[in-house]
């Protein structure tokens, strides 16, 4: 991932990405990951985006992880919580509260961060990512979630391809990258005012062996065998 373009969209404040208000898809199907207050949530490419405040109030750790310092010293900044900082393998980590917001490389994640990790919200890491760097992405993602681990993912298509990103993120091409690994649901696609088409998953992590499940057409929730 170019670290340079993202520091270059924080330093000139290119922000339009950011979202004012909490995520609606985030609040409407959260409860369809069905985990515990206490469980701790994986933000990639987080930015400050208000979604973190709003798992952190529903009692989750979180975990941001964005390349920008700026982006984690105005996340930081918006919360009361004292911070402490510490460094590892080239990442600045800012723990606070139940928050810890790394300023690095998500692959550059370590085995600790990783395995305290029990969700992934995705809104702004695929759809940020070129084409060639999105399979990396998803098997890294597969390599390190628990069995059964869960994942919502939120993707856009508008109809124009942007660049720079947000890039525009098929259905078809959500079930390339993780049918192979995760049973693949589809929530919910919805287009906004702006033309632009969000389509939101649900993503849990196979157990060895088990087949790959296609994702439904509509906001009903629907799970259909793959054709031979």
């Amino acid at each position: 991932m170019d670290r340079a373009y993202w520091e270059e969209v924080w330093r000139q404040d290119e922000l339009g990405f950011h979202q004012t208000e909490v995520n609606r898809h985030l609040q409407r199907f959260w409860s369809r990951m069905q985990l515990t207050p206490d469980a701790r949530v994986l933000v990639p490419l987080c930015g400050k985006s208000m979604d973190m405040h709003w798992l952190l109030s529903e009692g989750h750790g979180v975990i941001g992880v964005d390349f920008s310092t700026r982006a984690q010293e105005s996340f930081i900044a918006s919360r009361p919580e004292p911070v402490r900082y510490s460094e590892s393998a080239g990442m600045r980590l800012a723990y606070q509260g139940r928050m810890l917001f790394v300023a690095g490389d998500v692959f550059h994640l370590t085995l600790d961060i990783l395995r305290s990790v029990d969700a992934v919200y995705d809104r702004a890491a695929l759809i940020a990512l070129p084409p060639a760097m999105r399979q990396n992405y998803a098997l890294f993602m597969a390599q390190w979630i628990k069995p059964a681990g869960r994942m919502l993912l939120i993707t856009r298509q508008a109809l124009e391809e942007r660049n720079p990103p947000p890039f525009n993120v098929s259905d078809e091409e959500v079930m390339d990258l993780y049918a192979a690994n995760f049973e693949v649901e589809k929530l919910c696609a919805e287009t906004r005012a702006d033309g632009v088409i969000e389509s939101v998953f649900l993503l849990m992590r196979k157990q060895p062996s088990t087949s790959g499940i296609l994702p439904a057409d509509a906001c009903e929730s629907q799970k259909v065998k793959p054709s031979v």
